[in-house]
């Protein structure tokens, strides 16, 4: 019988992202419709604890690669790594959340490994035996429908677009350690440094529930600090549209789009963000949309469940001050 992988990514605290556990149950999907085993791979260094919380989940196998070299992503290194996993369990797919790292790692492993792969799913269908991958085209305008040759069939899972996986009622999954051999001999980059982006969650824009966004509207960097400040009172996620990461106002790794980002948490509120095709293609999976613009006519008031047009000098402060009272 063949293999599903999931591949589980790890958080600075080393818990499994919800990310990984969505694709996780979308490896459980498949493997339940193509009659296959599901298994999931945790790698990276001093992971016990991770790989006992996900014996919990319904797998029928736990695989470990604890290695020193992998507790901080390095490209060259993770893709070693998870190709002789593939060497030895020969997956019939590989899938993973879509993170900044899974965007970078699945490209490699796809060549790697001589498969295809298809990135930003959100969904799945099963046709006559044959599994497809269903991702946003075109801005989010189409829903495409990729059939995936080569094996393994590589995918990325946009966050939110499954129901993560909950623990199971039935024993254990068992555990299996894989030993693997990293040359570091061929690595061209090495990790210099770890820094916090300061967005305001650890885990990435991706698993935040709540995100507050600005745009060019709020005229330089000092508005994402009454923004920073909301997004502190709410408990979620600072990011941006790309104007002002381009400007420096911003961190890059707060963008959130169609070339940053691709967000779906429970409430996106949008602060001086015109509605551009590139931003909105990022951040319409929102389960509600909030939009503060100057501007009557912006595109952004068009997707948005609730809108207010004015300042957001004068808008920012009085919701704060509302916030304040209700806690």
């Amino acid at each position: 019988m063949g293999t599903v992988l999931a591949l589980m990514e790890l958080s600075r605290d080393r818990e499994v992202l919800p990310s990984s556990l969505e694709a996780l149950a979308v490896g459980k999907m498949i493997a339940e419709k193509v009659g296959l085993k599901l298994a999931a791979l945790v790698m990276g260094g001093g992971i016990e604890q991770a790989a006992e919380s996900l014996r919990a989940f319904p797998t029928d196998e736990v695989l470990v690669v604890d290695q020193p070299l992998l507790e901080v992503y390095q490209p060259e290194l993770y893709t070693q790594a998870v190709e002789q996993v593939c060497s030895e369990i020969k997956p019939d797919y590989l899938v993973m959340g879509e993170t900044f790292q899974s965007i970078d790692l699945a490209p490699r492993l796809a060549f790697a490994l001589d498969s295809g792969l298809v990135t930003g799913c959100v969904d799945l269908e099963f046709d006559s035996g044959e599994t497809l991958f269903i991702k946003p085209v075109y801005s989010g305008n189409v829903m495409a429908a990729y059939a995936v040759e080569g094996v393994p069939r590589l995918a990325t899972f946009r966050s939110k677009s499954f129901e993560p996986a909950k623990p199971g009622e039935s024993a254990p999954s068992p555990v299996r350690s894989l030993a693997i051999s990293l040359d570091q001999s061929s690595v061209k980059i090495q990790a210099v440094e770890q820094v916090l982006s300061g967005n305001g969650h650890a885990q990435g824009l991706e698993n935040a529930e709540i995100v507050v966004s600005g745009g060019r509207g709020l005229g330089g960097p000092e508005g994402f600090e009454i923004l920073r400040e909301l997004a502190d009172q709410l408990g979620g996620a600072l990011g941006a549209s790309r104007p002002p990461c381009d400007l420096g106002w911003i961190e890059p790794s707060a963008q959130v789009g169609i070339t940053g980002a691709i967000v779906a948490p429970d409430l996106y509120v949008a602060v001086g963000i015109s509605g551009s095709t590139q931003h909105v293609g990022g951040m319409e999976g929102a389960k509600t949309i909030v939009a503060i613009n100057d501007k009557e006519d912006a595109p952004i008031f068009k997707i948005a469940d609730y809108g207010v047009a004015g300042d957001y000098k004068e808008v920012l402060p009085q919701i704060l001050e509302g916030l304040g009272r209700s806690k």
